[in-house]
C-alpha cells in the first residue's frame, strides 16, 4: 500500500530556505509598493465618485423651481402639473395665489420642502390695479357689486395716499380668502352666503408706490413690498376707503418672494412643452436662500450629533436666532444657536452616506 510521504522537519527546513535564497527582495519589494499604490488609488477614486453621486443626488432631487402661475389656474393645480412632469417627488409651494392672480409661485422639491417655511416668512412684492368707485363683495372683480360711490380720487391724491399705509398695519383680510374658520376655508362659507369673521392682522407694508393713474377708467396700478399675511385685495379695498371712495382688484401679479423674481420665472404654456431635463436645468440650489443668513461648517463629530437629533457645541460665541450647518459642503441642518449650543430645527438628508 502506497502511502503519501511527507518531509521530514530537517528537509522542510532546506526547503524553505532555498525558496528564500532564490526570492529576490528587491522585485518582492516593489510589486508590494505597487500592490499598495493601487489598492490606495482604487480606494480614493471610490470615495471620490461617492461624492459626486451624492452631490448629483442633491442636484436631481433637492431643490427649488421659479414658477411663473398663469391667471385662470389654482396654484394646487399647477403644482400637480409639474408633479406629473417630475414623477414621484416631493413639491410644495411656498404661498397660494388667488386663481385669478398671476405671478411668481416658488415651488419646493425634495428636502426643499423643509424650507418652505423660511420662504413664506421672505418678504413679497405685488403690482395691483384698482378699480375706484365699486366694491364687491370678493375685493376682486370675480365677485358681485355690493357697493357703488360717486366720487373718484384724483391724480395726486392716488399718489399721496401711499404714505399713510407704510410702516405696521392692522388689516382685517377679506372673507373671500383661504384662511380656516373653525377648519373651513373662509371662502367658502362666504360662497354659501354665511357670515364669515376674522380677526384683524398685524402686517408691514415696507414700500407702497402708485405707479399709473388713469383717471378716464378711474383706476390706478400699485407697487408693494409686504410682508407675509398681506392681503392685497383688502389693501386696495383700505386705499380707497383712505381717498374717501371704494374700489377693487381688477389684477394681482406677484414680481417677488424672497430671491424669486418675476424675470427669471419659469412660465409653462402647456405641459406637452416642458421636460423634466428642461425644468431641472432651471432648478435653484437648496441652499439659495440661506445665503443671507449665518453658516457655520460641522466637523465629522458633530455633524454625527446633530444628525441623530443630539445637542452639539461649537466655537461660536454670539446667539444666533437662525443659521445653518453644512457639512462637508453640504447642508445638514437649520437651527438656532444659545451659549454656542446648537439646536436643529430642520436636518436634511441631502447625501447617502454622511459619515
Amino acid at each position: 500500500m502506497n502511502c503519501m510521504s511527507f518531509p521530514r522537519k530537517r528537509e522542510s527546513s532546506k526547503l524553505f530556505k532555498r525558496f528564500f535564497e532564490k526570492l529576490d527582495l528587491s522585485r518582492f519589494t516593489l510589486h508590494l509598493e505597487l500592490f499598495l499604490i493601487y489598492t490606495t488609488i482604487l480606494y480614493w477614486l471610490e470615495l471620490y465618485i461617492k461624492d459626486f453621486l451624492n452631490l448629483s443626488q442633491i442636484k436631481m432631487s433637492n431643490y427649488w423651481l421659479n414658477i411663473y402661475k398663469p391667471r385662470g389656474i389654482s396654484s394646487a393645480i399647477l403644482v400637480s402639473i409639474v408633479k406629473k412632469i417630475l414623477g414621484k417627488v416631493k413639491i410644495g409651494h411656498a404661498g397660494t395665489l388667488d386663481v385669478e392672480a398671476e405671478g411668481v409661485l416658488p415651488l419646493a422639491v425634495g428636502e426643499a420642502t423643509k424650507l418652505i417655511q423660511l420662504l413664506i416668512n421672505a418678504r413679497k412684492a405685488y403690482i395691483f390695479t384698482v378699480k375706484f368707485g365699486t366694491q364687491t363683495d370678493s375685493g376682486d372683480y370675480a365677485g358681485k357689486v355690493i357697493a357703488t360711490k360717486d366720487y373718484i380720487p384724483s391724480q395726486e391724491e392716488a399718489y399721496a395716499v401711499c404714505s399713510k399705509f407704510i410702516g405696521n398695519v392692522t388689516q382685517i383680510p377679506q372673507a373671500f380668502s383661504a384662511l380656516k374658520v373653525n377648519g373651513v376655508r373662509a371662502y367658502k362659507l362666504a360662497r354659501e352666503g354665511k357670515e364669515v369673521e376674522l380677526k384683524p392682522r398685524n402686517i408691514t407694508i415696507y414700500d407702497l408706490k402708485c405707479l399709473n393713474f388713469d383717471e378716464k377708467n378711474a383706476t390706478a396700478i400699485y407697487y408693494t413690498e409686504c410682508s407675509k399675511g398681506t392681503y392685497i385685495r383688502t389693501l386696495a379695498e383700505d386705499l380707497a376707503l383712505s381717498l374717501q371712495s371704494l374700489g377693487f382688484v381688477i389684477e394681482l401679479r406677484r414680481t417677488q418672494v424672497g430671491i424669486f423674481k418675476e424675470e427669471n420665472a419659469i412660465r409653462i404654456k402647456s405641459p406637452d412643452e416642458i421636460t423634466k431635463n428642461s425644468l431641472e436645468e432651471k432648478s435653484i440650489k437648496i441652499e439659495a436662500i440661506l445665503d443671507d443668513i449665518l453658516v457655520l461648517d460641522a466637523t465629522d463629530s458633530q455633524a454625527q450629533q446633530i444628525k441623530y437629533g443630539q445637542k452639539c457645541l461649537f466655537n461660536y460665541e454670539k446667539d444666533v436666532n437662525l443659521l445653518w450647518v453644512r457639512y462637508k459642503g453640504v447642508l445638514l441642518a437649520i437651527g438656532s444657536l444659545n451659549k454656542s449650543c446648537f439646536n436643529s430645527l430642520r436636518v436634511f438628508n441631502l447625501t447617502q452616506d454622511f459619515f
